[in-house]
């Protein structure tokens, strides 16, 4: 699948998808700083906040039907919003999602998977970067979301059967977040605070700029007019 010329788009339409992706990582962030907490009293929350693999194994105790719908919309959320990000900047989007979270090798070994097996990446590890790689290359929007949702709907059943098997440890761990919530709270709470400070230092943040998405599509003359905002003049 060969990449597509980035589509037009409005800068109030980029800092609506911007602003989105900010909330749902926002969101995952302080679902991760209170994991304890959430994880042993509110475990619906937690796989709300943020659906990643351990909360929806720590999550185990949910209901099934709520555990599949909450953890598989969740995890679609931001699916599309990256599809768009590939769509409307192309290559420079990789580029940005690859400095940002520092992917380096494992980013281009991505690209070169993706390039021959793209519906299966999608299926199976539908990232930021493949979802984006998928908006840069053309894939239909109705066909991406089609295989992502039922590769992300087979990963949060997976992951309920494996809380199941690993109900032992899992409880146990529960067990110990329940009688030490304030103390694991505390930590997690600090271990997020120091992970942020850390990442801002190196330049790496998830959390996307308007301004620097812009800069990115404009470098070496390669950026796409956009359409015009209602009530301004061309």
């Amino acid at each position: 699948m060969r990449a597509v010329e980035p589509t037009r788009r409005s800068r109030r339409k980029v800092q609506i998808l911007v602003g989105t992706i900010v909330v749902l990582a926002v969101a995952g962030t302080v679902a991760t700083a209170l994991t304890p907490s959430l994880a042993t009293k509110h475990p619906l929350l937690l796989i709300l906040l943020e659906a990643r693999n351990r909360n929806l194994v720590l999550a185990r105790r949910v209901d099934v039907v709520p555990f599949v719908l909450v953890g598989t919309l969740r995890r679609v959320l931001s699916d599309p919003l990256y599809w768009l990000l590939g769509l409307w900047y192309g290559d420079k989007a990789i580029r940005w999602l690859d400095e940002k979270a520092g992917g380096g090798a494992l980013v281009k070994m991505t690209e070169k998977v993706f390039a021959k097996a793209a519906y299966p990446m999608v299926f199976f590890f539908p990232g930021a970067v493949v979802c984006a790689l998928a908006g840069a290359t053309g894939m239909p929007f109705a066909a991406f979301m089609a295989v992502n949702l039922a590769g992300t709907v087979t990963t949060v059943i997976a992951l309920r059967l494996a809380g199941d098997v690993l109900s032992g440890p899992v409880d146990a761990l529960l067990g110990v977040f329940s009688r030490n919530t304030v103390k694991t709270t505390a930590i997690t709470i600090a271990l997020v605070v120091l992970s942020i400070i850390l990442n801002r230092a190196q330049g790496r943040m998830e959390i996307p700029s308007v301004d620097e998405l812009e800069a990115e599509a404009a470098e070496d003359g390669d950026a796409h007019p956009t359409e015009p905002e209602p009530g301004r003049g061309e």
